[in-house]
């Protein structure tokens, strides 16, 4: 076999960086990627092309919910997918249709609704493979799904599901919309390129292949109700929904932290459990009882209790124009910890195992380490109160002996909560993390902090 050349070793090295693999198994994805297995360019290597998928998203909501805030914020949610198989990640953009019919009442989970959108996922993907088109709804279902349960915990038994359509289904739920939400917020600009194609590809697109199958469950009911899948057929305009029996098994968590703060998410296939950045630490896949067996104790990754949710939006709200400050502070100190004297071997933090491979976990950690460790230095710029009672409870999140709260996303959403009530950034923040301050920090540090402290504010960047 010849050596790699030096533009080629580059190129592995790159895919290692961005998806955790080892160097032989980054070759063979660049090789993938590329369609050659010498480095070389090949006439016949398989060119990406953007195309969305529609798939049907259905969940069981709290019967109050805003159907448009929510489709909203879900489409602001899928602008980067994540394959959980390879650890590769890929621009994604989602429209995200709210149809015209309602949300029926869940008999079983009194104040709940069963709900329903279609979700158009857009994304630049070598679709001629073999299994790509499933593949795709697959990671905009994972990265659909673990949001929901964040903000919107279901009921006991009740899970989100996923469902491709083809393009007639799509086409006739588009056409009596009750409301559209396009990906927007600081991901709501597209790739180079995309705009003038979404125009050209959004009015006929093909259909997704008809062997598409069901990603998981439609339920309607408690354990002890038979679960029930909803078919999609077509009569002129109309959508019909009808029952099918399902043999679904009782859900197991969908995420776990194990023993050594490794965390693990299920597969939606299978139903097997993958440890976050499994390549690069070489842990292989199990199933829940081989998991439970060999790196128990297991503990469900759950939201946090109304009881500590409101503890940190006290907390914050008390802070005033600390609130931003504190929260970095009392992070940091929780990150310093844990390197000191808490990481155990194989998982990166303690803060970051309920998620650790999203967006909000690099951000916490990556802030935590820099303008966090920078502001605890400077007791004037913090609450103390505040970041006192901020560490207590995260720790609870994460030490709690029953489940494990995640961190990183929980914290952005009550913060989020705190400044829209407070009046926006400026209400939360103090003068020197505002842009363009004469003295203070850099506008791309202050930006940072925004984008993550104010992902799900209503008033972003006011």
């Amino acid at each position: 076999m010849p050596k790699d050349t030096r533009a080629r070793s580059t190129a592995v090295r790159e895919v290692m960086a961005e998806t955790g693999l080892r160097y032989n198994q980054a070759a063979l994805e660049l090789d993938r990627r590329t369609g050659t297995a010498d480095g070389r360019p090949s006439d016949r290597a398989p060119q990406q092309r953007l195309q969305f998928v529609p798939f049907i998203f259905a969940f069981t909501a709290p019967a109050d919910i805003d159907r448009r805030a929510l489709a909203q914020a879900l489409a602001d949610q899928l602008h980067t997918l994540r394959r959980e198989t390879t650890g590769e990640t890929y621009d994604g953009r989602a429209d995200v249709v709210v149809p015209a019919r309602d949300w029926e009442d869940d008999p079983q989970h009194p104040e709940h609704v069963s709900g329903i959108l279609l979700v158009r996922a857009w994304a630049a993907r070598h679709w001629d493979q073999p299994g790509e088109w499933e593949a795709v709804v697959t990671d905009f279902y994972d990265a659909a799904k673990a949001w929901l349960l964040e903000q919107h915990p279901a009921p006991a038994g009740e899970q989100p599901a996923a469902m491709p359509v083809g393009a007639k289904e799509d086409r006739a739920l588009s056409a009596t919309a009750e409301f559209t939400a396009h990906t927007q917020g600081p991901h709501g600009t597209l790739p180079d390129g995309w705009q003038d194609l979404i125009a050209a590809q959004a009015a006929d697109a093909p259909a997704a292949p008809e062997s598409s199958i069901v990603m998981g469950p439609i339920t309607s009911g408690g354990p002890e109700k038979t679960s029930a899948a909803y078919d999609l057929d077509t009569q002129g305009d109309q959508i019909v929904w009808k029952p099918a029996p399902s043999t679904a098994k009782a859900e197991l968590p969908y995420r776990v932290v194990d023993a050594s703060m490794q965390g693990w998410y299920r597969r939606s296939g299978d139903g097997l459990y993958d440890a976050d950045s499994r390549h690069a630490r070489g842990l292989e896949t199990m199933t829940y009882e081989d998991l439970a067996a060999t790196r128990g104790p297991l503990r469900p990754v759950e939201p946090p209790s109304t009881t500590d949710s409101d503890a940190v939006r006290a907390a914050l709200a008390g802070a005033g124009r600390k609130a931003a400050a504190s929260l970095l502070v009392a992070v940091f100190r929780l990150t310093e910890q844990d390197a000191r004297a808490r990481r155990t071997e194989g998982a990166k933090s303690w803060l970051l195992a309920g998620r650790e491979g999203s967006h909000e976990a690099a951000s916490l950690d990556r802030l935590a380490w820099g303008i966090g460790c920078d502001l605890a230095e400077k007791p004037k710029r913090y609450d103390a109160d505040a970041v006192e009672v901020l560490v207590r409870v995260i720790e609870g999140w994460v030490t709690g002996p029953e489940r494990y709260v995640e961190v990183a996303a929980n914290l952005a959403w009550l913060f989020s909560g705190v400044a829209d009530e407070a009046g926006g950034w400026a209400a939360v923040a103090d003068q020197y993390l505002q842009r363009h301050a004469r003295v203070g920090a850099p506008d791309h540090v202050v930006e940072a902090v925004q984008l993550y402290l104010m992902s799900q504010s209503r008033s972003f960047f006011a």
